[in-house]
């Protein structure tokens, strides 16, 4: 009688064909998994943003900055020197002189919260004063006489206006146009220059140029 033989070839064919859906089902499950990371939104680098977010801040001070301020009143020999830069940092000088006594300031500081409030002015606040340090409260440099003072016109206020100089003059407060340098010159109904009002104390600052 002979021996029936047995074959094995479906048997592997299956385990084989069994191992290969395994793999493909593992691609496909790599396949999806990066087109679900793809799909995933990115996020933007805190860096990033915080530099773009301090670009639009400055964005708002006009490109015709940084320009040179003068407090003055025309009479006697004293003034408060400022200049105002685009980033809303500014740097200045108080100083007025008595025969032989010279009252000084020197400082600096930050203007923020920009706003503008209209085709020609700029909202800002104060943010920040520093006054730079002096020998002593009062002191001597040969026959002259120094005394330390405040930084006049900036201190006593926190928000400040920018008027550039197509400002009209009319609905602006007279107590700034009092230091106005045109305030006694017949003109065209405009500024006609920068101006920089601390609103609290109705200061004026203005450029000359």
């Amino acid at each position: 009688m002979k021996k029936q033989r047995t074959y094995r070839f479906p048997a592997v064919l299956l385990v084989l064909a069994l191992c290969l859906g395994l793999l493909a089902g593992c691609g496909a499950g790599d396949t999806q998994q990066q087109d679900n990371a793809d799909k995933q939104p990115t996020r933007e680098e805190p860096a990033a943003t915080e530099e773009a977010a301090a670009e639009a801040d400055t964005a708002l001070l006009p490109d015709a900055l940084p320009r040179e301020f003068v407090f003055a009143s025309g009479a006697g020999a004293w003034s408060t020197d400022l200049t105002l830069n685009r980033d809303g940092t500014f740097m200045g000088v108080y100083h007025d002189a008595d025969t032989t006594t010279v009252y000084i300031c020197t400082f600096s500081g930050r203007f923020g919260d920009f706003r503008q409030v209209d085709d020609h002015t700029w909202a800002m606040t104060l943010e920040s004063t520093d006054i730079q340090e002096t020998p002593a409260p009062e002191w001597d440099d040969g026959e002259i006489h120094y005394i330390a003072s405040e930084p006049y016109g900036i201190e006593g206020g926190t928000e400040f206006l920018l008027y550039a100089p197509e400002t009209p003059t009319a609905g602006l407060s007279e107590e700034f146009l009092s230091w106005w340098p045109s305030w006694n010159v017949e003109g065209n109904g405009t500024l006609g220059c920068w101006g920089l009002s601390n609103v609290e104390m109705g200061y004026g600052f203005f450029t000359y140029d």
